[in-house]
Formats: structure tokens, C-alpha cells, sequence
């Protein structure tokens, strides 16, 4: 399929997009932080094995540790961002986390050398200020829950570069199954300490649980790791932003938010900058 690796980034931009409504849903409902994202990491890594419990034995050393520098980061990633959604709505919050695209082409040009094409360096630009529309305040202050986001979106471009760089002649589910487990043991060791004093387990907290942990995170992740080894991490990280135009959308349709005209432009800004950093690669075929 033409541009394989490009489609599988976008379906994992689609379910993500989803995941920041739950996210928010089960923070509304009175489980703290930790705990949510250790039972969105419980449940992913459970499907995740019970899919691929016969590849776990096949697991090389190699793959043990490039998975666990990468569930380290993602850790990180997921615990500044879902404390950040605490104090902001869905749509920002997702809009914040996902700049990579400002992000990774300078971590991928002074650690791994990579210097990026001139409509990289546009695209990513435009991103900003797309991501500037929606989450700036009047007074051009970013708030706790911006600031937050802000952090979890530098450990998720970390995440990416690293991705997209060190996972060579790994598997791709290989790969997303280390990942996981690493953070699961991650989020354990902090909820072991921050407390397992937790609401009820409602039918609809559950429902929550398992499309966060089975869609927006086991098979996000098993997207992301197998469109990314066929397509370049700047790229990736352009594809992968249009997550927050999608949760956007869930948000208004599921949450009840509305985004102002700014927050539109600055949706319409994105989708641009994604066309654009597209444009090298058409070039060169």
C-alpha cells in the first residue's frame, strides 16, 4: 500500500484522539492520575499479551531495552499529561501534548545528526502557531494544566526521536509489548506509593479503562511503532499532531466543549502545516 507507514500513523491518530475524552471522563469521576494511567497500561498490557503471549519468549535483549528507554519516556509522557488535564479541557490539553512536530526535528538534528528539510523546519512553525490558537489565553499566559501539557509534549517527542531511531532491526510489536510492561511497572512503583484507595469500579469506568488501555494505548502504540519504521520521525510527528484535531472533535461531540473561532484557525493552521511537511516526500519520488 502506498504510503503504508503514513496511514497507520493517522488510524493511531484517530483512536488516540479519542483517548483524551475518557482520559477526562474517568479524572471527572474521582480516580486520581496515577491510577488511571496504571489502569490504562494494566488493561493495554493484558490484551497485549494474551494477543501476542506465544512472541514474549522471542523478546531479544536488544528489544528489552530500547523498549524500556521508550517506557521510561512514555511514563513521563502519560503522567505530565493526564495531570495537566485536570486543569484544562480535553482539546487543549491534546493540542498542547501533540507538538512534536515543533519538537523532534531539533532532537533529531543535535542527537542523532539529522539535519531537517527546509519545509520541516515552515511546517513546524505553523504547527506552533496553530497550537497557539487554541491554547494561548487572552493575555498570551499559559496556565498549570498548558504548562503541564507543555512537559508531557517535550517526553513524547523524546519518545518519537527515539523511536524512530534506535528501533532498527527490532519488531515493531516487540517493541509496543516491552514498551507497555515497562511503563505498567513504572506506573505501579507510584501508585504502590501514592495510594490504591480508589472509586468503585463502575460498568461505564470499566468501559473507560478497556478502550484506553485495548485502542488508545495496546493498539496505538503497535501503529506507532510499525508506521514509524517506515516513516521518518519529523514526518511521523506531523501526522501524529493531528490527534489533537480529532480530539477536538470528540470533545465537542462527547464532552459537551466548544472551541472558539481562534481554536478553528488554529485546527486549519495544522492540517496545513501537515500537507506541507508531505511535500519532500513527494518531490523525491
Amino acid at each position: 500500500m502506498k504510503n503504508k507507514g503514513d496511514w497507520m500513523l493517522l488510524l493511531a491518530a484517530f483512536i488516540g484522539g479519542g483517548g483524551f475524552i475518557c482520559l477526562k471522563y474517568l479524572l471527572d469521576w474521582g480516580y486520581d492520575p496515577f491510577q488511571v494511567i496504571f489502569g490504562r497500561f494494566l488493561m493495554a498490557s493484558i490484551c497485549m499479551c494474551m494477543v501476542y503471549h506465544k512472541r514474549l519468549k522471542k523478546i531479544t535483549k536488544r528489544e528489552w531495552k530500547v523498549g524500556g528507554i521508550l517506557g521510561v519516556l512514555l511514563a513521563a509522557m502519560f503522567l505530565l499529561m493526564t495531570v495537566g488535564l485536570q486543569y484544562t479541557t480535553p482539546s487543549v490539553n491534546a493540542f498542547l501534548v501533540n507538538i512534536p512536530a515543533v519538537i523532534v526535528p531539533f532532537i533529531c538534528w543535535g542527537v542523532f545528526k539529522q539535519k531537517p528539510s527546509r519545509n520541516c523546519f515552515i511546517a513546524a512553525v505553523m504547527t506552533l502557531v496553530g497550537v497557539s490558537c487554541l491554547s494561548l489565553t487572552a493575555d498570551f499566559r499559559i496556565d498549570l494544566g498548558a504548562g503541564l501539557s507543555l512537559l508531557a509534549a517535550v517526553a513524547f517527542s523524546l519518545q518519537m526521536a527515539f523511536l524512530g531511531n534506535i528501533t532498527e532491526g527490532c519488531d515493531a510489536v516487540h517493541i509496543a509489548v516491552a514498551e507497555n510492561l515497562f511503563t505498567l511497572l513504572v506506573t505501579a512503583v507510584i501508585v504502590t506509593f501514592t495510594g490504591w484507595d480508589m472509586p468503585p469500579l463502575t460498568l461505564p469506568a470499566f468501559g473507560n479503562f478497556f478502550f484506553l488501555g485495548a485502542f488508545c494505548t495496546a493498539a496505538y502504540f503497535a501503529l506507532q511503532s510499525a508506521g514509524q519504521q517506515i516513516t521518518s520521525p519529523n514526518k511521523a510527528a506531523i501526522i501524529i499532531t493531528s490527534e489533537s484535531i480529532f480530539a477536538a472533535v470528540f470533545s465537542a461531540l462527547l464532552y459537551g466543549e466548544r472551541m472558539s473561532l481562534r481554536g478553528y484557525l488554529g485546527c486549519i493552521i495544522i492540517f496545513a502545516a501537515m500537507a506541507l511537511a508531505e511535500q519532500p516526500a513527494k518531490e523525491g519520488k
